[in-house]
């Protein structure tokens, strides 16, 4: 509607125009989360080393990715497995390791998904690994295990394998170094008693250059 030179605008068409800036402003918010849920894990707020070298600058060789290969895992990443146990079947001895996930996890985090790969060879005897990391190929062999109730012993052994080709570059090699710890230990669930604790004692003995 026109009125003495100017233009009116109607309640209905109003609530029409409101709509659609309404309409628009739905649509804006939707995109950014979505943006923001697309948004690489390296980019986003972390809380170890290797995120943060992957977000600040990523190493474009070996040399440079070396230093954060040696930072550890998170401890959440670390899991125990009773290894021996005393007489009266009361502690056992925790040793402590990783998911192949998180070696998987803090390879593409540090190098990118294009700079490393990994082959298996399986054998009468067990597996070989060849990793690559930024064109250097080191190996490293793993052993079916001697427990005969292991329903996947092909894996272990490539799990074994894989780790050990990891140390070779750095990665994980600090889980050697833990110290000991006799930990409680659960007879009937056949499982260590508070393991984050034991795995949070045996951090805090590491050398804070290692941190």
């Amino acid at each position: 509607m026109v009125q003495a030179g100017r233009q009116v605008v109607s309640p209905a068409a109003k609530e029409i125009m409101n709509n659609a800036t309404a309409e628009r402003a739905g649509k804006l918010s939707a995109a950014k989360r979505a943006a923001d849920e697309l948004t690489p894990p390296e980019t986003a707020a972390a809380d170890a080393p290797a995120a943060k070298a992957a977000k600040a600058a990523r190493p474009t060789s070996l040399a440079e990715a070396a230093p954060w290969l040696l930072k550890p895992f998170y401890q959440r990443d670390i899991a125990l497995k009773p290894t021996a146990l005393t007489k009266d079947r009361t502690r056992a001895l925790a040793t402590p390791h990783a998911d192949m996930r998180a070696y998987f996890v803090r390879l593409d985090q540090i190098c990118g998904v294009e700079n490393w790969s990994h082959s298996i060879t399986l054998s009468e005897r067990g597996a070989v690994c060849a990793l690559t990391v930024f064109g250097v190929t080191k190996s490293a062999t793993g052993d079916y295990p001697v427990d005969r109730s292991d329903e996947n012993p092909a894996t272990s052994a490539e799990a074994q394998a894989f780790k050990r080709a990891c140390a070779a570059f750095g990665l994980g090699r600090y889980l050697y170094s833990l110290p000991q710890i006799w930990a409680a230990y659960d007879e009937q669930k056949k499982q260590i008693i508070d393991p984050a604790g034991v795995v949070a004692q045996m951090y805090a003995a590491m050398p804070k250059s290692e941190e």
